[in-house]
């Protein structure tokens, strides 16, 4: 009989820490946004804070707004390494170092369904940065986005 109730007791903490780790990562953790602006181009960019909202991303969403980006600062330079995994749809990774765009990874498709994680292409930055910040595909080459431009953040 103890033993009965070790195992539903157990049983149920795995279940309920499971729902609220699905709550969290999926549905609880909502991303800040900040304005800014890379050259001439201004856009309101959710902000990518905790290690969660950093690895999800802008995954397992339809779309992004033409005006919309995903902001990450990681603090530090460093060669980080991006993947696709749960998105949906193109984007550009604009690649940023001490508030200079340094790279652009242009047209980075979504991958096709089923493809298993290890299978995912990681982009990474051509040197170091300490920032990124994800825009819909093609925005770059259509807003004259380049290399050499500022980055700001507005509020």
């Amino acid at each position: 009989m103890i033993r009965l109730k070790r195992i539903f007791l157990f049983s149920g903490f795995f279940v309920l820490t499971a729902i609220l780790g699905f709550i969290y990562f999926f549905v609880g953790h909502k991303y800040g946004v900040v304005s800014i602006k890379i050259g001439e181009n201004s856009f309101d960019a959710e902000v990518a804070e905790s290690m969660a909202q950093k690895a999800r991303g802008l995954s397992y969403r339809d779309s992004l707004d033409k005006k919309g980006a995903m902001y990450f600062d990681f603090g530090k330079e460093d060669k980080y390494g991006f993947w696709m995994m749960g998105m949906k749809f193109p984007i550009d990774i604009v690649w940023i170092k001490n508030n200079i765009v340094v790279g652009i990874e242009k047209n980075v498709p979504a991958p096709v369904a089923g493809t298993p994680e290890s299978a995912l292409k990681i982009y990474y930055p051509p040197e170091a940065i300490d920032k990124v910040v994800e825009i819909s595909a093609g925005l770059s080459d259509e807003l004259g986005i380049k290399i050499g431009d500022n980055f700001v953040i507005l509020r």
